[in-house]
């Protein structure tokens, strides 16, 4: 699993703690909120290298 992929299921799960939590009344939707917002940021910036 590349880079890329990590970060989608870091989405992923993210978005799954968030309805959860919702759901629930319970304090695991900001730790998924959390995950989200990291897997999104990997993703933004996976694959920008600087050039030489």
């Amino acid at each position: 699993m590349g880079v890329k992929g990590f970060a989608w299921v870091l989405v992923a799960l993210g978005l799954a703690l968030v309805l959860y939590g919702w759901q629930t009344r319970n304090p695991a939707a900001f730790v998924g909120l959390a995950l989200a917002l990291v897997g999104i940021v990997v993703l933004a910036t996976s694959g920008r290298r600087p050039r030489r």
